[in-house]
């Protein structure tokens, strides 16, 4: 051992510094393998560039009313909720506090309904069974793949909301959350 230096050296007294770096290489690589899978993978979100609204000529909130549930009421909200989060559109996330507040009264209804319903089907568990399934659903509207789309009609939506009396919403929220989500419908319409 060179004590100077800390090193080994091989009989001759050459070091072959290639090869040494090469055994170090692979050392390395080997201590990186491992039989236990890959830790699952993190999707970041970011959020997309403000966009217009699509163009076009029929508002979105227009045709026949549909009777809609507290739960689509609420998930309708949520909807919105990421939109406003995740668009980065501000007159999008500045209608969406509007909203809450225009509409305070049948979302705060929507909401007590959603919270008896599930207190009633689960009893003590049904706070956090409703808590899970609200995840799900904005975990839904968070991961959607046509991002543009959703970002542009939450915006549309927004603004026509805004101008709509509350009693009116209910008639208008399962036509609204299927715009957002066509498949959102079914999904809310089966959460428990």
């Amino acid at each position: 051992m060179d004590a100077l230096r800390g090193r080994i050296r091989p009989a001759g007294g050459r070091v072959n510094t290639g090869l040494a770096l090469s055994m170090l290489a692979g050392l390395a690589l080997a201590a990186c393998t491992t039989s236990e899978a890959p830790p699952p993978q993190v999707v970041a979100i970011t959020p997309v560039a403000p966009t217009a609204p699509p163009p076009r000529d029929e508002a979105i909130l227009s045709g026949p009313d549909e009777a809609a549930t507290a739960e689509m009421i609420w998930a309708l909200r949520g909807g919105l909720n990421v939109a406003a989060l995740q668009c980065g559109n501000r007159s999008l996330s500045d209608n969406y506090n509007q909203i809450l507040r225009h509409h305070r009264s049948i979302l705060n209804e929507a909401y007590a309904a959603e919270q008896a319903r599930y207190g009633k089907l689960h009893g003590k568990a049904g706070i956090a069974r409703h808590d899970v399934a609200m995840t799900r659903l904005y975990n839904r509207f968070a991961n959607l793949p046509n991002r543009a789309r959703y970002c542009g009609d939450a915006a549309r939506l927004s603004t026509e909301l805004l101008s709509l009396p509350s009693e009116r919403l209910p008639a208008v929220a399962r036509r609204a959350l299927a715009r957002l989500d066509p498949a959102a419908v079914p999904s809310v319409s089966v959460a428990r």
